[in-house]
């Protein structure tokens, strides 16, 4: 979905640090799919400047185990909808590393800028050990693996987490998947469907951003 400007993560990274964007349908659980509906697309950016969003809002959890999971699209299409330091912190987070994103993008054969996704992991626990390469996404029927992972955190490669620690990366997947649908998260056996709620909370905040930014 990152193949056309409006919906271009990394092609829409030299843009001024601003806010607004996007809206969700209905989904269909058990196929793991949804149609757009209307009012639902990011094909247009809505004005910016203008959203309210925290991070959590559109960001899928999942738990195994001990561990814990937050998967963030950082599309730009959805971050523009963030109040506007977190939006800020997001996009930033992005034009720092534009040039590797995009050569790690070109290595892995892509012909488009690769969709960028921050993933999280975290722990209560005493000790608790994470697998990178365990998270995929399932869209629209097909599975996605990263096809590549730039860490955030020094000690990413420990693939441990100490208790109430966090290690990040940013992971680049196909620009294939589209947010305009569902998809799953899906990681050490477990599976997260919350994108279908998430996807109505950027719908409704679509509406209001476009109210708002009307002149």
């Amino acid at each position: 979905m990152i193949a056309h400007p409006a919906r271009a993560v990394c092609g829409l990274l030299v843009a001024t640090f601003v806010c607004a964007c996007a809206g969700g349908p209905p989904a269909d659980e058990a196929a793991g799919e949804a149609q757009p509906e209307e009012g639902w697309t990011t094909d247009v950016l809505p004005p910016p400047g203008y959203g309210t969003l925290r991070q959590d809002d559109f960001t899928v959890p999942l738990q195994s185990g001990d561990t814990q999971v937050k998967v963030t699209p950082l599309d730009e299409a959805v971050i523009r909808l963030a109040a506007p330091d977190t939006y800020q912190r997001l996009h930033g987070l992005l034009a720092s590393r534009i040039g590797r994103i995009r050569e790690m993008g070109r290595n892995a054969g892509l012909r488009a800028d690769p969709s960028v996704f921050l993933v999280s992991f975290f722990t209560y626990a005493r000790q608790a050990e994470f697998a990178p390469t365990e998270l995929s996404l399932l869209s629209e029927g097909m599975l996605y693996r990263p096809i590549g992972i730039m860490p955030l955190t020094p000690e990413w490669g420990r693939q441990q987490l100490r208790q109430q620690e966090t290690q990040s990366a940013l992971y680049l997947f196909d620009p294939a998947i589209d947010l305009d649908v569902t998809f799953q998260v899906e990681y050490s056996s477990q599976r997260s469907l919350d994108w279908t709620r998430i996807i109505r909370v950027l719908q409704a905040e679509r509406g209001r951003v476009l109210s708002r930014g009307k002149p």
